[in-house]
């Protein structure tokens, strides 16, 4: 058995690889090297490379394209558009509102390369790069996800002596981390992450999300194919379990 990542998502896949290998009694393999893959079940952990030189692999997780569609926050963006799924979408141009956030990088994650262009006069700075207009998400929501089922909801908070801020972009580098939540406390929740699945059914991940406090309605942000095991493990071991209903 192979779990196929990037050297980014190693360590997440070496800790999903060794939890499995205690539960299952079986050897479980971690590489970035698609030439070193032999038959037999896989999991994709956070890559987009096309194998072409396996094909009659058996896989148990996320396709490739899934992955792809996922890494790309603009590609992400415009499919979700499309499936008239709600979401936080991808500009170019001149916006006709502030704030809006900057986005540096498309395929970041943690927030990297974003900051906040409050009006037009910030905006000479600004815009070369893609944006989006800023939303007052209220939560904003960590969601687990295997196979259309959350599996682990986190909310994100921010420290305990944070100022108060006009217009948050709430990610760790500007002081904010995930809190375990109970999911029943989010009743809309279920129903939006099921209506989610049945359009883009992507195995699993965590789903980053914003309750629009204007519009009143849950707002995909972004996608996570390969999200962190390392930091949290109750969070590794229900991808562990979700993972031996499959394998």
């Amino acid at each position: 058995m192979f779990i196929f990542t990037t050297r980014t998502m190693y360590p997440s896949a070496k800790a999903l690889a060794e939890s499995l290998e205690n539960k299952l009694n079986v050897a479980v393999y971690v590489t970035t090297n698609p030439d070193t893959i032999l038959r037999g079940p896989m999991i994709r952990w956070g890559s987009g490379e096309l194998l072409t030189n396996t094909p009659t692999n058996i896989s148990s997780g996320n396709s490739y394209e899934f992955i792809a569609h996922s890494s790309n926050k603009l590609l992400f963006s415009d499919i979700m558009e499309r499936l008239n799924i709600p979401c936080i979408n991808i500009c170019t141009g001149i916006p006709e509102w502030f704030p809006v956030v900057i986005r540096r990088t498309l395929t970041g994650y943690g927030g990297a390369g974003t900051s906040l262009c409050r009006n037009i006069d910030e905006w000479a700075e600004f815009g070369d790069y893609y944006w989006s207009y800023w939303r007052d998400l209220r939560p904003e929501l960590g969601v687990h996800i295997f196979n259309g089922k959350i599996i682990r909801l986190f909310k994100k908070v921010s420290d305990q002596f944070m100022d108060p801020e006009e217009f948050p972009i709430r990610n760790a580098s500007r002081g904010y981390h995930f809190s375990l939540v109970d999911v029943n406390n989010y009743p809309k929740l279920i129903p939006f992450v099921e209506n989610f699945y049945d359009k883009f059914p992507i195995m699993f991940g965590r789903m980053d999300i914003g309750w629009d406090y204007n519009d009143k309605l849950y707002r995909v942000i972004e996608f996570n194919t390969a999200p962190c095991l390392t930091n949290n493990p109750d969070t590794l071991e229900a991808y562990t379990n979700s993972f031996m209903e499959v394998l």
